[in-house]
């Protein structure tokens, strides 16, 4: 008896009584750790399918792991992509980037990031002219001193001064909604949208985890992503951009990834300031 599963179980739910392995499942929140680390493959779970419990080394041999050195890079390496050629997304690659958000981390092992996948043009049109819709009742509202005095009178004022501070950069994807250009998705014929109750773990959290994920993945195949934080005002702004998305009143979208093949490909590194870190 190894011993493995007591020692990785978050939750210890196994102990050893009588010179047997015992497994109390009072705690147990179905993490499959415990089945995962197994050398003889001897635990099984109710809850979860055998098959779904393959062999890492059967599909990813190590020698096919990239080096730290080589992660390090291929990190890197991604950039948000704002130009996107007209290829379209094969369907097996999306069904992999789908899939992979399940395997992303979740607070408490929440699993509860759901998604929304747009492909449809017409879909994404009607997203756009909602969003400009949503930033017209945006800058009535910073242009409105009535509204201002009210908004700071609650305490809202450091809010005000971060709305203003945007207020060109809104205006700027207004006029380009007017002129024909998009400022918001730019081209991309695929946006996922990332959403979750509201009252669940961590949400926010959970579903960036698995935004990351997916831009990770997706740049391994080739493709192109940027994350798109203006929707998700946008939304809080118009509520027919939930509507349109099919998101439940209970839930609230917290990520916004667009995706697709680049026009173009970055030929060297970028510069960017130090980290700030102190080691303690």
């Amino acid at each position: 008896m190894c011993g493995h599963c007591i020692e990785i179980c978050p939750r210890d739910s196994f102990r050893i009584v009588d010179e047997k392995l015992v497994f109390d499942g009072t705690f147990c929140h179905d993490c499959g750790h415990c089945i995962s680390i197994c050398p003889n493959q001897a635990l099984t779970h109710q809850y979860l399918p055998k098959e779904d419990f393959l062999l890492i080394s059967e599909s990813l041999p190590s020698s096919s792991f990239l080096s730290g050195e080589q992660m390090y890079f291929a990190l890197k390496a991604i950039r948000s992509t704002r130009a996107y050629s007209k290829k379209k997304v094969e369907k097996v690659i999306l069904s992999k980037l789908v899939d992979i958000i399940r395997f992303a981390p979740t607070g408490h092992h929440a699993q509860n990031v759901e998604l929304v996948v747009v492909q449809t043009e017409e879909i994404i049109e009607a997203l756009k002219r909602e969003s400009a819709k949503a930033i017209e009742k945006f800058l009535k509202f910073i242009n409105n001193p009535f509204l201002l005095f009210f908004a700071k009178l609650f305490g809202k004022g450091a809010q005000i001064k971060k709305a203003k501070q945007a207020k060109p950069r809104f205006t700027r994807m207004l006029n380009g909604f007017q002129e024909g250009k998009d400022y918001l998705f730019h081209g991309a014929p695929v946006i996922f949208v990332f959403h979750a109750k509201k009252n669940s773990t961590v949400p926010a959290d959970n579903c960036n985890q698995a935004a990351a994920y997916v831009r990770i993945v997706a740049h391994a195949f080739g493709l192109g992503s940027c994350f798109i934080g203006y929707l998700i005002h946008y939304a809080k702004y118009n509520k027919k951009i939930p509507e349109l998305l099919k998101i439940p009143p209970t839930n609230e979208i917290f990520q916004v990834l667009i995706l697709g093949y680049p026009k173009y490909r970055f030929k060297t590194f970028v510069s960017r300031k130090p980290s700030k870190v102190d080691f303690v």
